[in-house]
């Protein structure tokens, strides 16, 4: 059973990380400022006996603000960051700042596209997706006769 990502997310090295926020924000602050980029969010796989499952975790949303979308082969997950009313002059300092995310799965046929479940809390999202029965694996003991 195969689950492909689209798009993925940041590597898993902190050093790369660490240079590409650096890049992010620093070489575009301008479209970071205004959302042009959007962050991927780490995201968990778990390929199951019935089921795939699906963990990624968005701190600081709330269900309301994510946005699951299936488009034939595709799922699409976003996240719109709220619209905060802020001045700069308010603030000695900003490090942080939510923005809005978009992260793509492409499914294969294993899959069953009517059995999607979608759980969200404590800044997790948990999607079950079930597999269809034909692909199920089929586990009995077999007497010798």
């Amino acid at each position: 059973m195969k689950l492909v990502k689209v798009n993925p997310a940041y590597s898993f090295n902190a050093v790369d990380r660490l240079v590409n926020d650096f890049f992010l924000q620093g070489l575009h602050a301008d479209r970071y400022a205004r959302n042009e980029i959007s962050v991927k969010p780490a995201s968990n796989i778990y390929d199951l006996e019935n089921s795939v499952r699906i963990e990624m975790q968005i701190p600081g949303f709330s269900k309301e603000q994510v946005k699951i979308t299936l488009d034939n082969d595709l799922l699409i997950i976003r996240g719109e960051a709220a619209k905060a009313e802020e001045s700069a002059s308010n603030y000695s300092r900003i490090e942080f700042k939510t923005q809005g995310f978009e992260k793509k799965f492409k499914l294969n046929e294993d899959l069953d596209r009517e059995k999607i479940q979608a759980n969200f809390a404590n800044g997790i999202l948990i999607l079950t997706l079930e597999k269809r029965e034909e692909v199920k694996p089929v586990v009995r003991n077999i007497e010798i006769a």
